[in-house]
């Protein structure tokens, strides 16, 4: 066993099973080693400037950190509690016992939790600029495909006629709704800094608190001490929108599944995103769609860990909080990769036109069309035409036969080129749908100028 900083002196030597199995060395603290690190930086800065170690301690200590900021893999060979104490056990090998001047003023609860909060505000940014890149090709494709027409769908049947522009504007501006979201959370959720808070009751040592959040980045402090140890609220709020956009791609990669089947044949995909069968020589399988859409579900089990963990736990720091590292660690990244395997599968796909439109001419598509205006020409209740209507489509099958009793009774015959053209703001109309590119266009640019700007002040490179 090793020499553990930390229980030896009260509890002795630890078990080797006991310690591996609540150890998070070599799982979560991998991922957030350089942030610790930063964190345990700062605070050796702000001791030395407040004359609270020696000065010379302190420029040692810094001089090593930054070494280990460079190159951590020799904390991971070592057997520790978590990185928190591999970090002073290295020192203490490297400096003897003026490693431990670091500890005064600080603890692993506080500390902790700040290296969550600049993991987190990292992840974050790397996130929207994945999303960025997403929105660019699905507003280029919108772009694209303008006027395409296409049947819109409710549960599943065809139902109206818009077009693929529509479709997939609809996509984009729940991304846009949840990068707004992010935004605030980096802006305000992040901002707040946990630490001189301690073990969970501040400390009597007179580190400044406001000059430790300033010089990380935060903008302001999380007050209440026990708060900024013993909760992971950011953690809960971050998890739900992670959760909620990997949904919104579950959904998509459900509607390309299914669009790309030959029984569809909506759209063509590139090769490089499908498999073939080991026994089946002619078959196309989207697969990374279906695993696309089944990160959906994951994603939503590890939210529900996340959550269950927090949910039953008493006031104050809980060694269960650091078992939510992993699902959220893990929710962050892979979300990530399947925003950009989901960008670049879009980049690949090509709409079959001529399949779509027989669909539309196959099928009543312009009934509700032909509903309303008979109801605003005629000035009847829109119940009674709706009635009437759905009477003829029950006794006459065949879809032209109906659409021409209706176009005697309008005065005209509907196109699906011209029902498209409604006078609505977010409709599929085309001039709305440029409207709405042209908004997100400058959207982009400005989350793009916001990026750029918190790249230069990425607080988790700072050491």
């Amino acid at each position: 066993m090793g020499d553990f900083l930390y229980r030896n002196k009260l509890l002795g030597k630890g078990n080797s099973r006991v310690i591996k199995y609540t150890s998070s060395l070599t799982t979560s603290d991998v991922a957030i080693v350089k942030e610790v690190i930063t964190v345990l930086m700062a605070h050796t800065r702000n001791l030395a400037r407040h004359n609270l170690i020696p000065g010379e301690v302190a420029d040692k200590v810094i001089e090593e950190l930054k070494k280990l900021h460079d190159y951590p893999e020799p904390l991971f060979a070592m057997e520790a509690e978590d990185v928190h104490e591999a970090i002073e056990m290295y020192l203490k090998n490297r400096l003897g016992s003026d490693a431990g001047w670091i500890a005064l003023g600080k603890s692993r609860n506080d500390h902790v939790a700040a290296a969550l909060r600049l993991k987190s505000r990292k992840e974050l940014i790397k996130l929207l600029w994945e999303l960025l890149s997403l929105r660019e090709v699905l507003l280029e494709m919108a772009s694209r495909y303008e006027r395409v027409l296409m049947p819109a769908f409710t549960h599943l049947q065809p139902a109206q006629v818009t077009t693929f522009a529509h479709y997939l504007l609809s996509f984009d501006e729940e991304l846009s709704h949840y990068m707004r979201i992010l935004r605030f959370i980096i802006n305000e959720v992040l901002s707040e800094s946990p630490l001189g808070a301690g073990a969970g009751t501040t400390t009597n040592v007179p580190v400044s608190r406001y000059e430790l959040a300033r010089e990380l980045g935060f903008s302001r402090l999380v007050i209440n001490s026990i708060r900024a140890t013993g909760s992971r609220d950011f953690i809960m709020v971050i998890s739900s929108i992670l959760t909620c956009i990997s949904l919104v791609l579950s959904r998509l990669a459900e509607d390309f599944i299914i669009f790309s089947t030959p029984q569809f044949n909506y759209i063509s995909v590139g090769a490089e995103f499908q498999d073939t069968s080991s026994l089946m020589p002619h078959k196309r399988n989207l697969i990374v769609m279906e695993i696309a859409r089944a990160w959906g579900a994951e994603s939503l089990g590890h939210l529900m860990s996340i959550l269950a963990i927090i949910k039953g736990l008493p006031t104050g720091y809980n060694l269960d909080l650091q078992e939510i590292n992993k699902h959220f660690i893990y929710l962050g990244e892979k979300t990530i990769e399947t925003i950009a395997i989901v960008r670049d599968m879009l980049k690949s796909i090509k709409v079959n036109e001529e399949h779509v439109k027989a669909d539309i001419t196959k099928h009543h598509l312009l009934t509700t069309d032909y509903t309303e205006l008979l109801a605003l020409k005629l000035r009847k209740p829109y119940r009674e035409v709706y009635e009437l209507i759905a009477s003829l489509i029950r006794h006459h099958k065949g879809v032209h036969e109906v659409y021409k009793k209706l176009s005697s009774q309008l005065g005209r015959t509907l196109h699906p080129e011209e029902v498209i053209n409604k006078p609505h703001e977010g409709s599929p109309n085309p001039y709305y749908v440029r409207k709405y590119i042209n908004e997100a266009l400058k959207e982009i640019e400005d989350f793009r100028r916001y990026l750029g700007s918190l790249n230069k002040h990425n607080v988790a490179n700072i050491t």
